[in-house]
């Protein structure tokens, strides 16, 4: 294939057996690994492409005309290898074919573990998605995360594509922590207990997900009694959320995980195997528990940069040898603040047993005349509403408060008589003044969604904006 050392592999395809091959072999010769979603469009793959100009990329035969339509978009020479059939290019099949020599193959020795192993994309939630680079070093610190947790013959629930840092990390923890991965090509939200037609004991999904499994009357043939850990992960969960999921769930480990693309293998969470861990989920509905092995936290007022106590909010940081060396061939000077602390960009606090609380990305939270406010907030009391599946709150321009507060909701199929007027008086006598919906309510059969499954408010925003909505 002609690859050096430092060179860039890709791959572009669904989840199944071979997917991580492109992964394990790019360490083993000392590239980079940097991959791409099938369900993007022309566009947004030829942008991420180009931040990484990869030499070689996998693709599944779904992706085969996406990559070329991008490579002749960007001008690249980059080669084709096909996970199926395929004339044109080179099938993954003849890579995998025996060759001469190849017992006496030995990894390449890493020049220097500061040196970059895989880029993973941030999601692009609140703007264009970056190339986030991982060392070595940050790959082989993960290792002793993932050991920190008895993982052997626990079946693991993976649908994430290789795009994802979730893929990377059940691959990681299937070969460090021993787990087996039940490898499923995506999620079906026509279908979506089909993921406990097996035995699955490990199950870790988006809200949008979850809340589809609850809103879906669960067949009688399914089987729970496998599943001991579900958890919810990728953005805020209310407290009547956490209650549906548990009440659909009896008798499993329910709780919350947090996480951001730019540190490796996660940064909190609940380990139900630990007796402390477990009645804490309990307790403490609305945390995403308890920092994890590696991890420094800090809060810190963003205005200020005053450091804050136990339940005093402001901005997370932290510190930990998993983050990120920086991004791709961009900026990274604003990623840590002077004192060496990654900047998360996520509001929260901690509280005293040091539970971890992420209120809202500080991207989202808009001002109303001189009060900040956070859509959480807001979307918690409107998701208490009995006719509402689900809400987001964005802030609406206004000339002389700054923004004023607009609901978009998701009303459940049977609601469809409930009125905006009805939800605004709902709101109006839960919140404080400064949180009503001054700039009213507007329902939508659906909310755009980023490719990790969570809300795209920039997208929402503009169709606002632009009364597509």
């Amino acid at each position: 294939m002609g690859l050096q050392y430092g060179d860039v592999v890709s791959s572009c395809t669904y989840n199944h057996l071979n997917s991580g091959v492109p992964h394990i072999s790019s360490y083993f010769i000392g590239a980079k690994i940097a991959a791409f979603d099938p369900t993007l469009s022309v566009r947004e793959a030829a942008y991420l492409f180009r931040q990484v100009t990869p030499k070689v990329i996998f693709t599944g035969t779904e992706s085969v005309k996406l990559i070329e339509n991008v490579i002749q978009e960007v001008g690249a020479n980059t080669k084709i290898v096909v996970f199926g059939a395929t004339d044109k290019h080179v099938p993954f099949s003849d890579l995998i074919s025996p060759k001469p020599n190849e017992t006496s193959f030995k990894p390449v020795e890493v020049q220097h573990l500061k040196d970059i192993a895989l880029i993973l994309f941030s999601s692009g939630t609140t703007g264009l998605p970056k190339g986030v680079c991982f060392s070595h070093r940050a790959m082989l610190h993960s290792v002793a995360a993932i050991k920190e947790r008895d993982y052997r013959d626990v079946i693991v629930y993976s649908n994430d594509s290789p795009f994802w840092n979730v893929f990377s990390i059940y691959l990681h923890q299937s070969i460090f922590g021993k787990s087996v991965r039940l490898v499923s090509p995506t999620f079906d939200y026509n279908n979506p207990w089909s993921i406990f037609t097996y035995n699955v004991n490990y199950v870790m999904l988006d809200l949008t997900r979850m809340l589809t499994l609850c809103h879906t009357p669960k067949p009688k043939d399914i089987d729970l009694s496998s599943l001991g850990t579900l958890v919810v992960s990728g953005t805020t969960i209310s407290e009547d959320q956490m209650a549906k999921v548990r009440e659909t769930f009896p008798g499993v480990h329910v709780s919350q995980a947090y996480g951001l693309t730019e540190v490796y293998y996660g940064v909190t969470c609940f380990d139900h195997t630990k007796p402390k861990h477990a009645q804490l989920a309990l307790k403490k509905t609305g945390s995403c528990g308890l920092p994890m092995r590696g991890i420094c936290f800090k809060v810190v007022d963003p205005d200020t940069e005053r450091v804050l106590g136990p339940n005093e909010n402001g901005e997370l940081r932290l510190k930990t040898s998993r983050q990120l060396s920086g991004y791709h061939n961009l900026d990274s000077s604003g990623v840590w603040d002077s004192d060496g602390w990654l900047r998360t960009g996520d509001y929260g606090y901690y509280d005293q047993d040091y539970c971890i609380y992420v209120i809202d990305r500080i991207k989202e939270m808009f001002e109303y005349r001189y009060k900040h406010i956070t859509p959480a907030t807001i979307e918690s009391v409107i998701n208490t509403h009995p006719a509402v599946f689900r809400s987001v709150v964005i802030g609406v321009p206004h000339y002389m408060d700054n923004h004023h507060p607009m609901a978009l909701i998701i009303v459940k199929p049977d609601c469809s008589n409930v009125t905006t007027e009805e939800i605004e008086k709902y709101v109006e006598v839960r919140v404080e003044d400064p949180f009503r919906l001054r700039a009213g309510v507007k329902f939508v059969k659906s909310f755009p969604l980023t490719q990790s499954g969570k809300v795209n408010r920039l997208r929402l925003k503009e169709m606002v904006r632009d009364k597509q909505i």
